[in-house]
């Protein structure tokens, strides 16, 4: 199939997809064309992508260090503010230390050329984030996935290719489904069968546990239990690039290995220093949380009383779903002419049959927009 058939057929299957522009973006909201939307696609999970406080931070970063960073790190791009920002983020996770990467997609591959050999099998969770998968499918190990959630299916695989060197990885919250990985115990079995735990909780951190640290904080996991933590400032940090943290060993292997940190630009100095200055606001943002957390049950009570599909998840990702591709880009599309954007997904990003609206709760929405969202949906779905 030539690349014109192919296009023409991702349109007639509902699964073409179209950029919008947006012109303007403030708060739960966006302009797009001069129309104002309430934006539930967004992952600026505690609403630090606006904040005044980072803005005015990151302006005089640019002051002092200008809008680029100028190398790799490895040659002049490594900064003091990255030094400081990685410092602050093995304190902030409670591990030995941390390495900053240009995107959470650098991040995830850089684990194909540090960790995997030819005698590896790497065991994933079949939701996994893209990256994830990526990185092992362009390493030189072997990809094995297990059933989302199911760590007895997971036991298995560890048992029958226990003589090798053996690599888990998984999301934390799962971008799709918003549900969480059953985190403890996957850990344990790690534990029992010698393998090395990977988890990227780039939906968790900001939002979940005391400090905002995540998943692993929430369950009370520590460095030991999980060697390595990827997380990005993208979403509740505010801003843009990722992390690894774990022990000294684990990062100083990625300095020296990691082709993705070696052979690319380095972050802007100005962005490392004003997410340092992020880092203080998720651990201070407890009321930013209880309000997210306090949506989130609302929503959920909202769906049922319209009797309409509430996911189960419990997160601020919530997944409606609709199964046909086409059926859910008429609703995302019907929710658009009532100006609230919310984005259809579909294959392949997630798994056949299972298209859906992916709702995404901020701090910054309110009850009457997550009321006129429902309402919305309950409209469109009585009039089928």
């Amino acid at each position: 199939m030539n690349l014109v058939d192919e296009i023409n057929q991702r349109k007639s299957d509902g699964l073409y997809r179209i950029r919008k522009v947006v012109d303007f973006s403030k708060g739960p909201f966006v302009t797009i064309e001069r129309e104002e939307y309430i934006n539930f696609s967004s992952n600026d999970y505690l609403g630090l992508a606006d904040n005044t406080i980072l803005k005015e931070c990151m302006i005089d970063a640019i002051e002092e260090y200008g809008i680029g960073g100028k190398s790799s790190q490895l040659v002049t791009g490594y900064s003091k503010p990255h030094r400081t920002l990685e410092e602050r983020l093995a304190k902030f996770l409670k591990r030995d230390a941390a390495l900053v990467f240009s995107s959470g997609y650098l991040a995830n591959l850089a684990i194909a050329s540090v960790l995997i050999n030819k005698n590896t099998i790497v065991l994933q969770d079949k939701l996994n984030h893209a990256s994830l998968i990526d990185a092992a499918q362009l390493s030189v190990g072997s990809l094995v996935r297990y059933s989302h959630g199911d760590t007895n299916h997971l036991e298995t695989l560890l048992e029958k290719y226990s003589k090798y060197n053996l690599v888990v990885m998984t999301d934390g919250v799962f971008s799709m489904d918003g549900d969480f990985a059953p985190i403890v115990e996957i850990a344990k079995l790690c534990k029992k069968y010698d393998a090395v735990l990977i988890v990227d909780d780039a939906h968790g951190i900001g939002v979940l546990g005391e400090t905002g640290a995540g998943l692993l904080e929430l369950k009370k996991l520590n460095q030991a239990e999980v060697p390595l933590l990827i997380g990005t400032f993208g979403k509740s940090f505010g801003g843009c690039g990722a992390f690894i943290s774990g022990s000294s060993l684990y990062i100083e292997a990625f300095v020296q290995k990691a082709r993705t940190y070696i052979y690319t630009t380095a972050m802007p100095p100005s962005l490392a220093v004003t997410m340092t200055k992020a880092i203080e606001l998720v651990i201070n943002g407890i009321e930013q949380r209880e309000n997210l957390y306090s949506l989130i049950k609302f929503y959920k009570e909202s769906m049922r009383h319209a009797n309409l599909r509430a996911h189960e998840s419990i997160s601020h990702i919530q997944p409606y779903i609709v199964g046909n591709a086409k059926k859910a880009v008429e609703l995302s599309e019907a929710l658009y002419r009532n100006k609230l954007l919310v984005i259809a997904i579909r294959p392949p990003t997630i798994p056949k049959n299972t298209s859906r609206l992916r709702v995404s709760l901020t701090a910054i929405h309110d009850k009457k927009q997550v009321t006129c969202l429902v309402q919305n949906i309950k409209n469109k779905s009585d009039n089928e």
